[in-house]
């Protein structure tokens, strides 16, 4: 899966839970810079993105992330590197493009 875009065509909606002032929270506003882009909302119109922000700066930013098929993944990203992020994301909807490429 070579960028956000293709990958957003497999999810159904991604939930981004931060203080966005928080140094933590820097792999979490990178990720959604990478999702919301133009190409990944034509890939898929319909992907939910929901984004709350809190104050709380000491809170670890929280990506929630449901795939087409109906499996989510929640990572804590405040440890995380903005590509750790991105392969995580991206490990499943490999999985369902690989899915999808030998069922057509």
């Amino acid at each position: 899966m070579s960028s956000a875009a293709s990958m957003s065509k497999y999810l159904t909606q991604v939930k981004v839970t931060m203080a966005p002032f928080a140094p933590a929270s820097k792999s979490s506003k990178i990720f959604l810079s990478r999702i919301i882009t133009n190409d990944a909302l034509a890939a898929n119109p319909a992907l939910k993105i929901v984004t709350t922000s809190h104050a709380d700066l000491n809170k670890a930013p929280v990506i929630n992330v449901t795939y087409k098929d109906g499996k989510t993944l929640e990572l804590l990203a405040g440890e995380m590197k903005v590509n750790d992020v991105l392969r995580q994301v991206g490990k499943h909807a490999r999985k369902l493009q690989e899915k999808e490429d030998a069922s057509a």
